[in-house]
């Protein structure tokens, strides 16, 4: 009986057939690994305070591009250094590219949304702020532990955020057609973290994809039962693999036809490109969805795609 790969290996010959090119498939293992700095995000009421305070440090203070509310690491100082502001909360740090989906859920003060996979917290706070009073915004997370340190996250940015702690494909039940707009960043691959870390990266087989995307697939159908109709919901993944995205969309959009409409990502100027033709479950537009991958774009990896519930 021929003896499965496991480990370092399987993980590189799998990822090597999703690239187009062996200089391709190498500058994407090394991008993979590089740890790169956090954007550094604010809210607009900071933001004088913020610039004043980094002057008066010698610091650096260049807004992203692509995103006026989040500053680069000041290179005047090291990875990690306290910046002037982080003791008062004055700012969030997080990966660029987690930006994005936030901005393609484009939330208003007065909508009822759920981020239903919210821990660690950082997209929640993130939405709470573009919130505003309303405090119309439930963070659900089934992990006790992450529930914990997600609610101290809210606490120290002193945002009023409802924390379920749900199966998040049963919170339909609950709350049948109930939310405006839903996030759902979903459980995934996260191959930046993996091959970074020996122990997870010497049990990966591709077993672990199979059981991922049915898992994904089975929170899409779930959630899509607790959002109104017109409302719009926002799948993510900070994973790679087609398997995990464009086929998770196919698929989602086979079970759901005359359902879910799939919109054309809406960030303007934002960082990455459409998604990856292939074999999925039914055809669509490979345009509409949005990556960021670590060997192009220079960016953790991301990958969104916005559905909306026809009327």
């Amino acid at each position: 009986m021929e003896q499965k790969i496991t480990g370092k290996r399987a993980f590189e010959e799998y990822y090597q057939g999703i690239c187009k090119s062996e200089s391709e498939y190498r500058t994407f293992l090394t991008a993979l690994k590089e740890n790169r700095p956090p954007a550094l995000r604010f809210d607009l009421q900071h933001e004088t305070q913020l610039r004043q305070d980094w002057q008066e440090a010698g610091l650096s203070f260049t807004p992203l591009d692509w995103y006026p509310y989040a500053v680069s690491w000041p290179p005047e100082v090291p990875l990690g250094t306290e910046l002037p502001g982080f003791a008062e909360h004055l700012f969030y740090p997080m990966n660029a590219s987690s930006l994005l989906p936030v901005l393609a859920l484009n939330p208003h003060p007065g909508e009822y949304i759920l981020d239903a996979c919210a821990a660690p917290g950082g997209k929640a706070l993130f939405i709470a702020e573009q919130l505003g009073d309303s405090h119309t915004l439930i963070a659900n997370d089934l992990s006790r532990a992450r529930r914990d340190r997600m609610k101290k996250v809210f606490a120290d940015y002193e945002e009023k955020v409802g924390v379920w702690g749900m199966k998040a494909e049963l919170i339909c039940k609950k709350a049948p057609e109930a939310f405006d707009k839903i996030l759902l960043d979903a459980p995934c691959s996260s191959e930046a973290h993996i091959y970074t870390n020996k122990e997870e990266l010497d049990k990966w087989t591709p077993n672990r994809i199979k059981g991922l995307k049915k898992r994904q697939v089975g929170l899409l159908n779930g959630v899509w039962h607790a959002l109104k109709p017109g409302g719009t919901l926002v799948y993510s993944t900070c994973a790679v693999t087609p398997e995990e995205n464009e086929w998770v969309v196919g698929k989602f959009l086979k079970k759901r036809k005359g359902e879910a409409e799939l919109l054309p990502f809406p960030v303007q100027d934002a960082p990455g490109s459409g998604g990856i033709p292939g074999e999925y479950p039914t055809k669509f537009d490979v345009s509409f969805v949005h990556r960021v991958l670590p060997h192009k774009d220079n960016l953790d990896p991301m990958f969104v795609a916005v559905f909306k519930k026809r009327v």
